[in-house]
């Protein structure tokens, strides 16, 4: 107090920070400065405080952080005329609520894009009016008939070399002569009625051409089914999926794994 009776600088200030309830740390922490200059304000002791600008900057901050005009402070400071110092009470700042925190509207809004756009796509694509762009429309095969004949003749590619015609056994007739003994017009007629008969136990692409190169199979034969081929030999056979094909000629089974590449098989098949 001084000795006219009025309060000095620091007192008002401490008195003004006591009756906010704000703590000497708080106070400090809020100023940005430390405990021993704030103390060092509320006891006048400026000197402390280093050059009188600095010590003027620090009572401003402090009398504005309090509510009270920093003028009246200062011209007491200064010598000046000794009126009380003006408070200006100010409403505390009300906290901030989490809920109305940008980050967080932003956050949610992302969330939401998250969840909502695959919810919507999904939604589409299975809607009974949507057609999914990225679906191709699966292909129905039918399967032609087993003697199905096709008219272009298909050239084998260069760098296929067919194994060695095979030369089936054929056993005497029942008369016990030699098909050799036969007269060449029954061999012709025997040649014309040439059967071959595949059974496939998978899906099999087949191609037979006969002695003219006409092709007398050229298709996709499923699972399960046969076919019997007539023409006039040699025969220039392919067989996909070889191994899950039985065939026989003439009623004589043949057997197609010395001509297995991979699984595909070649060969020419001579009477």
């Amino acid at each position: 107090m001084s000795g006219s009776g009025l309060a000095s600088v620091g007192q008002i200030l401490r008195e003004a920070r006591e009756a906010q309830g704000i703590t000497l740390d708080n106070a400090a922490m809020r100023l940005r400065l430390m405990h021993r200059q704030v103390e060092a304000m509320e006891r006048d002791d400026f000197e402390s405080l280093g050059q009188p600008v600095f010590a003027r900057g620090f009572v401003r901050n402090y009398a504005r952080l309090l509510g009270l005009v920093p003028e009246s402070l200062l011209a007491r400071m200064d010598g000046g005329p000794t009126e009380p110092a003006a408070f200006v009470p100010t409403e505390p700042a009300l906290p901030r609520s989490w809920l109305t925190s940008p980050w967080l509207i932003l956050s949610l809004l992302g969330l939401l894009l998250v969840v909502a756009v695959p919810v919507a796509l999904y939604a589409w694509l299975n809607s009974d009016g949507g057609e999914r762009p990225d679906t191709p429309t699966p292909a129905v095969m039918q399967p032609r008939p087993a003697a199905a004949v096709a008219t272009a003749p298909v050239t084998a590619p260069a760098d296929v070399v067919s194994p060695a015609p095979v030369s089936p056994v054929i056993p005497a007739t029942a008369d016990g002569t030699s098909p050799e003994a036969t007269t060449s017009g029954t061999a012709e007629s025997a040649a014309e009625g040439s059967v071959l008969h595949l059974d496939f136990g998978d899906e099999s692409w087949t191609e037979i051409k006969d002695a003219s190169g006409r092709m007398l199979m050229r298709q996709l034969n499923p699972a399960g089914s046969s076919a019997d081929v007539h023409g006039q030999p040699p025969f220039d056979v392919v067989i996909g999926n070889a191994t899950q094909v039985q065939m026989t000629y003439n009623g004589r089974p043949i057997d197609l794994k010395p001509f297995i590449d991979v699984t595909v098989a070649r060969f020419t098949l001579e009477e």
